[in-house]
């Protein structure tokens, strides 16, 4: 059914008052539509927005499997692909939306990564959320944040997964909503009322009705046209009030909703977006009294304004006398790009007072195809996918791609017209709330499509621009800066102070799990804090502060920023009895028991029964870690109370007490030499570590004593793996470890601090095997894999084509293939195959 048409009476009415209006822009800036567009120029420059996008190669996995996930990053304005923010944080929302069960980061370049998520054995069934952000993106509502629904399956607890929904009952009473075009419902103005039907488990609902006034009379009848939404004409009286009296499916009577009342006075606009191919055109009435030419309207009568943004970008303003009572303005759809149209009525003061979103279809998408060499294949057999990408003219385009092959009977049935990054990146993004089967309103099969996609418009609110956070003399700061990486911030205070220490030097060393590190210099700003941005952090690495001032002072305490996770505030879909068809899980789940057993037996037959044997094996080394490279230190001198007693720092340890190293010298910081190291030409002091990082001598000897478990001596040949630094060996002083999770003693030590960081997740390769050249274990080992290609950066080339290739699993099934992406301009496009295993 199609969208409702304007009644011809009113149509009629409107259009022989049509005006001739004005294109805005004055130059006097004393006009407020000057400066609604100047302060909406300003929000923009502060406030620049991110979208992220997160195609995952699966949406339900056991406990024990990996989510292979690929992030697409865009600027909100430009739609392009975006590198200003250089990581993706990514979180795994429990089912109950309250805590972050697991989290990773992704490390992009040019507005792509990729990554992954290990799922523990320890995972309980239910639907999770996945979200994801950048620290950018951190400034604003949670509501901006990336989301998908995640299902994780227990083989023993298939049906837990209906934990996962909002618990409401199916029986309880829908909600209905009653949302006037333009916002309200003015008397005596010709209005449009759309409503929304949504189930307690929230979905659509087909329902139908009437609307009684106050006298009890009919006004008028409805009827959902799609997804439980539909429109109906009304005309409300002054004094009069609504109510509406639907009839929900499967039930006996109508259950009575009470509507907006009608605002005695007031503007409105109501949008034909259907009927004409070249313009977009918006009906203006208002009832409001006369308002008087001020000098401050810059005009020399009252104006209405017409204004459309794109993106959050204005991109034409119309005006029009506001002594006129109805009018029409055109936008001419050229000059709208594809996405959401925000059109906004702003009153003769610059004030927004009603507003409506339209669509721009524009032909922006690009058309994607995976085809197979054939389409059917046998077990264990190569698949060659041809990969091509064209525009809506059909000529090829280059564009990043992921791609991913999985076995259809090891997933539930695919419900229709999911999310794509199409529908999220046009449509989604910038929509509050759920939207159900976003893929529906981007498939041109369905002729319906866009009458449908004004429907949801008209019903679903909007977020991208908030005038209440606009139209103000000044915007508050942002608290995260754009990160090219991931940033080491802190702050510096003098002494124990919380006074801040400006300008002081500071020295930071990164120290990863593979034993390399990186050294940087730099100073605290004027408020006593530092950044170091696009630090290297892999996987957890340890992070080594140390302040002093060029007179050796270190009479400083160093505080390191915690990455802040934003609030938990997830829409997660719905989960009704049908959502996920567990009678169809059953071959997965067969199949990947049948899987682990088969795996178990291999095991088994490789074990050998040894007879009764005496194992030796060296005692592990707490401190390995510690030590890295120099496990085997030429010497090491264990810190008791017995050669600490009235030591106040290491080097008097050190003094006379370790062979081979010579402690001349009083103070602090006195003279240190290890004989045998390259020092011929003159003392040539050692390089100086704590737990395998090197720094200053100060930073010895600020440590207590008592905080020591070993001072290692690296000399000779060994001293040859610190580089030029290590030409008079080195020393490394060996931390002690406590606690149950054998962290570090974490006591303040002047001028000096060492945390754990948690950086970007370390590279990982998708598994496929190769059956042209089986490995032996591969050869016996059954093949089941749910995932059988996971690709993530597929890039066509100039002829918009790309070659990929796989190998099938054991099981004769169907494949699907998913295939999606974007140019670097932010042109989407997504698009779905299958083939035949037999």
């Amino acid at each position: 059914m199609s969208q409702q048409p304007l009644s011809k009476a009113l149509l009629f009415t409107i259009l022989l008052s049509v005006v001739t209006l004005l294109v805005a822009v004055r130059s006097l800036f004393s006009d407020p539509l000057d400066q609604v567009l100047a302060r909406i120029r300003a929000y923009e420059q502060q406030y620049p927005y991110e979208k992220v996008y997160v195609h995952t190669d699966r949406t339900t996995y056991l406990p024990g499997e990996t989510i292979w996930m690929k992030s697409y990053l865009f600027y909100g304005a430009s739609r392009g692909a975006d590198s200003s923010s250089g990581a993706v944080l990514v979180d795994l929302v429990s089912p109950n939306g309250q805590k972050i069960r697991l989290d990773t980061r992704f490390q992009t370049k040019g507005g792509y990564g990729e990554g992954y998520l290990p799922l523990p054995d320890s995972m309980e069934t239910g639907r999770y959320t996945l979200r994801a952000y950048t620290g950018w993106m951190r400034n604003f509502s949670e509501d901006w944040y990336f989301t998908k629904a995640i299902d994780i399956v227990r083989a023993n607890d298939p049906k837990g997964a209906t934990t996962a929904g909002n618990g409401s009952s199916i029986e309880a009473r829908p909600d209905v909503q009653f949302l006037p075009e333009g916002g309200q419902l003015v008397a005596g103005l010709t209005s449009r009322v759309a409503f929304k039907a949504v189930s307690p488990a929230g979905v659509g609902v087909d329902v139908s009705g009437f609307v009684l006034d106050s006298r009890k009379d009919t006004i008028v009848g409805f009827q959902s046209q799609h997804l439980g939404m539909g429109t109906f004409p009304l005309i409300p009286e002054a004094g009069q009030t609504y109510q509406a009296f639907v009839k929900i499916p499967g039930t006996t009577g109508y259950t009575s909703y009470t509507m907006p009342a009608p605002q005695p006075a007031g503007y409105l606009v109501q949008v034909d977006n259907l009927s004409n191919k070249d313009n977009i055109r918006v009906f203006v009435s208002n009832s409001m009294p006369p308002v008087a030419a001020t000098p401050e309207s810059g005009s020399a009568a009252a104006m209405l304004t017409v204004l459309a943004q794109v993106n959050g970008q204005p991109i034409l303003a119309l005006r029009g006398p506001a002594s006129r009572k109805q009018f029409v303005v055109q936008i001419p759809r050229a000059k709208c790009p594809e996405g959401i149209v925000q059109i906004t009525l702003l009153d003769p003061a610059g004030k927004p007072v009603s507003e409506r979103l339209v669509y721009s279809a524009q032909d922006e998408l690009i058309n994607l195809a995976v085809t197979p060499a054939t389409p059917v294949a046998g077990p264990r057999q190569r698949v060659d996918l041809t990969v091509t990408a064209t525009n809506a003219a059909g000529k090829p385009v280059m564009a990043d791609l992921s791609l991913a092959v999985t076995d259809l009977a090891q997933q539930p049935k695919r419900k229709p017209f999911a999310a794509s990054l199409p529908s999220y990146l046009l449509l989604t993004s910038d929509l509050t709330g759920y939207v159900e089967q976003p893929g529906y309103y981007f498939d041109q099969t369905n002729k319906d499509r866009l009458a449908n996609l004004d429907l949801l418009l008209m019903t679903q609110g909007w977020r991208r621009i908030t005038w209440d956070k606009v139209l103000v003399d000044s915007l508050p700061p942002t608290r995260y800066p754009f990160d090219p990486g991931l940033t080491v911030s802190g702050t510096v205070y003098r002494g124990t102070s919380k006074n801040p220490a400006p300008g002081i030097p500071l020295t930071i060393m990164v120290h990863r799990k593979d034993s390399t590190q990186d050294l940087y210099s730099l100073s605290a700003d004027e408020k006593g804090r530092f950044f170091l941005s696009n630090a290297n952090l892999i996987d957890t690495a340890t992070v080594f502060v140390q302040a002093q001032k060029t007179n050796g002072s270190r009479n400083f305490t160093i505080t390191i920023d915690k990455l802040v996770t934003p609030q938990i505030r997830v829409v997660r879909p719905p989960l009704v009895p049908s959502d996920i068809a567990y009678a169809e899980l059953a071959e997965f789940l067969k199949r990947q028991s049948e899987y682990a057993a088969i795996e178990a037996q291999i095991r088994r037959n490789r074990e050998v029964q040894l007879q009764t044997v005496v194992v030796k094996a060296k005692r592990v080394d707490p401190y390995a870690t510690q030590r890295g490279i120099f496990s085997n230190a030429d010497v090491s001198l264990k810190v008791d109370e017995m050669n600490s007693a009235g030591a106040l720092t290491i080097f008097d340890i050190l003094r006379s007490r370790v062979a081979g190293v010579q402690v001349s010298g009083g103070g602090l910081e006195p003279t240190v030499q290890i004989r045998g190291a390259a020092n011929f030409s003159g003392v040539i002091e050692p390089m100086f570590m704590i737990d395998g990082m090197a720094v200053d001598k100060s930073a010895i000897s600020s440590i207590m004593p008592s905080d020591v478990a070993y001072i290692d001596v690296i000399k000779g040949a060994s001293a040859a793996l610190l580089g030029s630094r290590g030409a008079g060996g080195g020393i490394n002083v060996i931390m002690k470890r406590g606690g149950e999770t054998n962290d570090y003693v974490n006591k303040v030590v002047p001028g000096v601090r060492v945390e754990k960081m948690v950086g970007f997740a370390p590279k990982r390769t998708f598994y496929a095997p190769r059956y042209d050249k089986p490995t032996p274990e591969e050869k016996v080992r059954p093949d089941y894999r749910a995932t059988l290609l996971w690709a993530p950066r597929i890039q066509t080339d100039a002829a918009g084509k790309a070659t990929v290739s796989f190998y099938t699993s054991d099981a004769k099934t169907s494949l699907h293939l998913v295939l999606e992406g974007a140019t670097v301009s932010g042109q989407p496009g997504h698009a779905e195959a299958t083939m035949k295993v037999e």
